[in-house]
């Protein structure tokens, strides 16, 4: 165990930093059961295992590395350095902070936290309301050094937010990082800000009003350019998932909206014309609402990104988790809604929206717009007319694109989930390949700290599983997916929790086995077994609820509980 401390003066405040590094013989997670609430109320006990260290709390950052096969995991005040293969042992960097304060959470909450390379993770806290970023070497999991020994610290500033209680978003690719978050102390100068690369660090242009406070959930990174040699020739984009104030709708007073926003890999501002600022930004409006009467669950808490495999990137789909401003029946009701690629790019290929200075009122724009198309990536037609990059984007494209920055076109979706009286926070999503059928399996979380799990059948979404993660009630705060080793990692307040999405030994029966409607489960004749944990002729594919012996025992037990999950309670 080694105790390294360094000191610095920032702000007229002295900051006192100690890193602990140790290296323990045992992974300390403990193996405990999870309440299970399945369709059998007979059904056993699931087990899990649990991560903790004592007056460590706000486990909110998570990432899972193939690279080293390693969970890291940011809490407060502390980085941990999880071993997936083998339960075997974790390490830990802790930061704490001693100083005269000024605020009442003088912390540190570690924020970002995402590879920066083979070698590196790139961390970022609120560091007691000043953020600082900073290398981790993996190899030896320890702060990264200059030449004369001082640890390498950076300015968080627009890349980490001040206050642990802001939501932002961060994602690397290729070296640069890209974060959504605010840029100062008061939390009122929101940005989406691209930096750490060789290139031109660009911002959104704040002034303009482009983003309207907003809660950023998430991002993403799409490949669009692929396959290359496409005849579009078109950019790889990042997108961003937020909610925000709606200016666009003057008839009610503070009405959020969701939003998601694009901007270009290859952004590099503009010559004359929005220097150092995104040059192709863009948002459009994301609406989850029910289809009777259209009542909005409009503000958006999570969003995942499933990609498909290869390069068709065209098939992606964004699963997204969203809650109400407003009350229908019941408080606190959630909807899971999901919106396809295609449907985003009409969106950001439609009219745009046009907001009159003097009134603020917004305006589809109905009139021709310049060449290129503003806010588009450089394609092969800009190439053919010349324009090689955004420096080379005429004055009035740019110009058009510093007030026309929201699209006309709301990407529409209907819940394929609703929930009343209970609040997710956040979802991944599982394409498994079942015996007969590909199934995207939805895990949600909620803000008591439950999980539930749920499939769509016969075109309506299906609560198949309800496990309690956490002895308290707390929200869940992350979920990241192991898809390998099909493993899903829960983190909230108190700890972290590792829980296999699936456990088909549960069930006893055929009856059971079938019924369950587990995509990950199929019964074999005498056991239920993980589909994928043996070869498929070990089964028998066409194994229906006919050939199940002493099924009316379970279809009452199945159904009652199904219509509970249903939200129809």
């Amino acid at each position: 165990m080694c105790f390294l401390s360094f000191c610095s003066c920032e702000h007229q405040e002295m900051f006192c930093t100690h890193l602990l590094i140790s290296v323990l013989s045992h992974y300390m997670m403990t193996i405990y059961p999870l309440c299970l609430l399945s369709c059998f109320p007979d059904a056993k006990e699931r087990s899990a295992k649990r991560f903790s260290v004592d007056g460590v709390f706000n486990y909110t950052s998570l990432l899972l590395s193939p690279e080293d096969d390693m969970l890291y995991v940011g809490a407060r005040e502390a980085l941990f350095a999880l071993i997936v293969r083998i339960s075997l042992k974790f390490m830990e960097l802790t930061l704490s902070l001693c100083f005269f304060p000024i605020q009442t959470d003088c912390f540190n909450y570690i924020k970002i936290l995402l590879r920066l390379n083979s070698t590196h993770l790139y961390v970022c806290g609120t560091y007691a309301f000043s953020p600082i970023c900073a290398y981790i070497n993996t190899s030896t999991f320890t702060l990264e050094r200059d030449d004369v020994g001082e640890v390498v610290m950076e300015d968080g500033r627009s890349r980490c937010p001040f206050n642990p209680e802001y939501k932002s978003t961060a994602i690397i690719v290729d070296g640069e990082l890209y974060t959504g978050t605010v840029s100062n102390f008061q939390g009122n100068e929101p940005v989406i800000y691209k930096s750490l690369g060789q290139g031109t660090a660009l911002k959104t242009e704040n002034s303009l009003k482009w983003l309207q406070d907003p809660v950023f959930v998430g991002s993403a990174y799409i490949e669009e350019s692929q396959p290359i040699g496409n005849p579009v020739g078109d950019d790889d984009k990042i997108y961003f998932f937020f909610s925000e104030a709606g200016k666009e709708f003057d008839f009610f007073d503070n009405t959020i909206v969701s939003r998601i926003a694009r901007v270009c890999k290859g952004d590099k501002g503009g010559e004359r014309v929005l220097q150092k600022k995104w040059t192709t930004f863009l948002k459009a409006q994301l609406l989850c609402s029910l289809p009777d009467d259209g009542f909005p669950f409009n503000i958006i808490q999570d969003m995942f990104v499933l990609k498909p495999m290869g390069d068709s990137w065209e098939s992606t789909v964004f699963y997204g988790v969203f809650t109400s401003q407003w009350y229908k029946g019941a408080s606190g009701s959630s909807a899971v809604c999901a919106f396809t690629m295609a449907q985003v790019e009409r969106a950001f290929s439609g009219r745009y929206r046009e907001v009159n200075r003097e009134t603020q009122q917004w305006y589809t724009y109905n009139h021709p717009v310049p060449e290129p198309r503003p806010g588009a990536c450089v394609t092969n037609h800009a190439r053919q007319m010349g324009i090689q990059s955004s420096l080379h984007m005429p004055d009035k494209v740019l110009n058009f694109v510093k007030d026309h920055f929201l699209m006309d076109s709301v990407i529409r979706s209907a819940p394929l989930l609703l929930k009343r009286s209970v609040r997710y926070t956040q979802i991944a999503v599982h394409k498994i390949q079942g015996m007969e059928r590909a199934y995207d399996v939805l895990f949600i979380g909620t803000d008591d700290g439950k999980l539930h799990k749920a499939i769509n059948t016969n075109d309506k979404m299906h609560i198949i599983e309800e496990l309690i993660l956490f002895p308290e009630p707390q929200p869940v705060q992350h979920i990241e997916l192991d898809p390998q080793r099909g493993l899903l990692f829960v983190s909230s307040y108190s700890g972290l929790v590792e829980v296999p999405v699936a456990n088909c030994s549960n069930y006893l029966s055929c009856g059971e086995c079938v019924l369950s409607r587990d995509p990950y489960c199929a019964w074999t004749g005498w056991l239920c077994r993980d589909v994928r944990m043996a070869p498929p002729d070990r089964y028998n594919p066409t194994y229906k609820l006919s050939q199940c012996q002493s099924l009316s025992l379970y279809r009452f037990n199945y159904f009652s509980h199904t219509k509970h999950y249903l939200g129809k309670e």
